[in-house]
């Protein structure tokens, strides 16, 4: 009986050992190696025709290999449906706009996790229309970024910095009066960088960003199987344990939320209330975290994770352009 009880306790913890390896080796990797997407048939029709969406497109490969897009208003704007809604929307309150094909400002903007740069297209359209160039690129682990691995801000603060430095240089203008936007994985990795010490950035908009990694890293253990959702604890912890050994960093590690303390610029938080990945608290705790009042938090009533800018339609979209239009201005 002992033999077989001391046999029985080895077993149980071989497979104990043996299923936190496995789940720390898929989860990890399920995490920092996203599914990358391909390229879509509204990418390419853009591609094919920016004066119809009123943009000019300059491709290029900017430091450390990563493919970018520099998005420029068109003097001579097509249909542009969206853009077109946004200036009339603007011009109604008595906003002041440039004439089409001027600009006023840069934004970086910045994809979410399993996105890829031309995703920003309808995005950019609308910015592009109100004056500003945009620069968008693949981040590390997405599109085609040589870049094997997603860090989620450890690395890509310092990308995102030396992106806009290149940018002005190669396209000569000055990297000052810029502004920073970013949706989830975006939003978290642009709170970062604005953390960061230096002038380039006048303002920031955040879209359903995550407080800290802890956050989608549970959600991911949970994803592996539903059988093990039910002990989450061990699946997050080996998850954490998979990441630290892959990139040399906890989940933990990665906090939006504290790097919120050290944001100096206007900020707008946005979140939709009904976010069942990232929930609002997580937006609420950013948001309190940013020191001094010249910052603004909008609540998207009825948007989930994904959809937050499609419910908030045009005129939330039209609230981030007013933002920056007089948070960027020279």
């Amino acid at each position: 009986m002992k033999k077989f009880l001391h046999r029985t306790a080895t077993a149980t913890v071989l497979l104990v050992i043996v299923a936190f390896i496995g789940t720390a080796i898929w989860g990890s990797g399920k995490l920092i190696h996203p599914q990358r997407r391909e390229i879509q048939g509204y990418h390419r029709e853009t591609e094919a025709s920016p004066d119809r969406f009123g943009m000019t497109i300059e491709p290029y490969i900017g430091p450390s290999a990563t493919p970018c897009l520099l998005l420029n208003p068109s003097a001579t704007p097509g249909e542009a449906k969206k853009g077109r809604l946004i200036r009339d929307l603007l011009t109604q309150r008595g906003v002041q706009l440039s004439p089409w094909g001027e600009v006023r400002g840069t934004l970086v903007l910045l994809h979410g996790y399993r996105g890829r740069k031309e995703d920003y297209f309808p995005i950019a359209e609308r910015f592009c229309a109100v004056g500003f160039r945009c620069i968008v690129m693949d981040l590390p682990g997405h599109g085609e970024n040589p870049a094997a691995e997603a860090t989620f801000g450890k690395n890509e603060v310092r990308l995102v910095e030396s992106i806009l430095d290149d940018a002005a240089a190669r396209f000569h203008f000055p990297p000052t009066h810029c502004g920073l936007f970013g949706l989830s994985q975006g939003g978290a990795i642009a709170l970062q960088t604005a953390a960061r010490p230096g002038k380039r950035w006048s303002a920031i908009t955040s879209v359903s960003a995550f407080a800290s990694l802890d956050q989608p890293v549970r959600y991911t253990a949970n994803a592996i199987s539903p059988a093990l959702s039910r002990i989450t604890p061990f699946t997050t912890a080996a998850c954490a344990c998979g990441v630290r050994c892959r990139v040399g960093f906890f989940p933990s590690e990665i906090q939006p939320v504290t790097a919120a303390a050290s944001i100096r610029i206007p900020a707008f938080i946005v979140h939709g209330d009904q976010d069942t990945f990232i929930p609002i608290s997580a937006g609420e705790s950013i948001f309190r975290a940013i020191p001094g009042s010249n910052k603004s938090f909008r609540t998207i009533k009825g948007a989930g994770h994904h959809n937050v800018l499609s419910t908030g339609s045009h005129e939330l979209y039209a609230d981030i352009s007013a933002f920056f239009l007089e948070q960027c201005r020279p």
